[in-house]
């Protein structure tokens, strides 16, 4: 059966949704702290996403940003926290039949600090084969001020900032994969060049789903640390580049991250998705 074409519906001020053979990904900004991707399919459209989870209300999807930047919390939302606000509306490309791309201009603010960053951002979703979907992240951060970035350090819990997807409850008994071959249940800073999450899904029996977050080599601390965890309730995985320590970021300089997310129908060893890691790091970032 031929695959629909790829459509994109967009609502001025709230969001944008493309959908096609590489499933379905709507990028939502309006009303919202923090920009997200929810719903995130993979291509036959097992939904992997979770969004304003009853525990954490501000875990929303995939999204980007930091716990504290100069003392202002920009990842939980207890007033007073920092916002991304888009001084924008998103422009969408169509790139071919089965990729798009969205792009945005965001500033980083609070009451406390003003604008901290303004930020390019590119999100590109295309497809890798029928049963796999990539979602790459790609954003530079061009700092406004001499800025701390940091985190809560990692004790029981922790040192997590920078990209996170949280998954749905539909997604269950989930194994975390490295590139070594070696399975957990959660990750604590340990770093890697990639990390992958199997699991099952909900409305049907053995339905297998899959998803995996790619570091670039010319990432700022690559190879990355990662902050992860799996169980009944909280599935998640997060490219904790600040986990080991602070950074600082001088005035006027830029940070520049570029990560792909991939969504599978089925399960990956590590000997299958070792290509798809080394292919994409080895591409020149889209955002340089």
């Amino acid at each position: 059966m031929a695959q629909s074409p790829l459509t994109v519906t967009q609502q001025f001020g709230n969001q944008a949704t493309v959908s096609g053979a590489a499933g379905q990904m709507t990028y939502r900004h309006g009303g919202l702290p923090k920009a997200c991707l929810h719903p995130l399919t993979t291509p036959a459209g097992h939904r992997i996403s979770g969004f304003e989870m009853s525990d954490h209300v501000w875990h929303r999807g995939l999204w980007f940003t930091v716990k504290f930047i100069n003392g202002t919390n920009f990842w939980e939302e207890h007033e007073p926290y920092g916002v991304q606000v888009h001084t924008s509306e998103p422009v969408v490309e169509l790139l071919s039949d089965t990729s798009a791309r969205v792009k945005a201009q965001i500033d980083w603010t609070s009451a406390a600090t003003g604008v901290v960053f303004k930020e390019t951002r590119s999100i590109t979703q295309h497809q890798i084969a029928a049963d796999t979907a990539a979602v790459d992240w790609s954003c530079k951060l061009h700092a406004m001020a001499d800025l701390t970035l940091d985190r809560t350090p990692y004790t029981t819990w922790g040192g997590y900032g920078g990209l996170i997807l949280r998954t749905t409850r539909e997604f269950h008994k989930a194994q975390i994969l490295l590139p070594n071959g070696e399975q957990a249940q959660g990750m604590s800073g340990q770093t890697a060049d990639w990390v992958l999450m199997n699991g099952l899904m909900d409305n049907g029996p053995n339905v297998k789903a899959a998803f995996a977050f790619i570091d670039h080599p010319a990432n700022p601390r690559s190879p990355s640390a990662w902050y992860a965890k799996t169980g009944p309730e909280v599935n998640f995985i997060n490219a904790a580049f600040l986990f080991a320590e602070p950074m600082q970021v001088a005035k006027g300089m830029t940070l520049t991250f570029n990560y792909r997310v991939l969504l599978k129908d089925g399960h990956w060893t590590a000997d299958e998705f070792k290509p798809l890691a080394d292919v994409f790091r080895a591409t020149t970032p889209e955002i340089a």
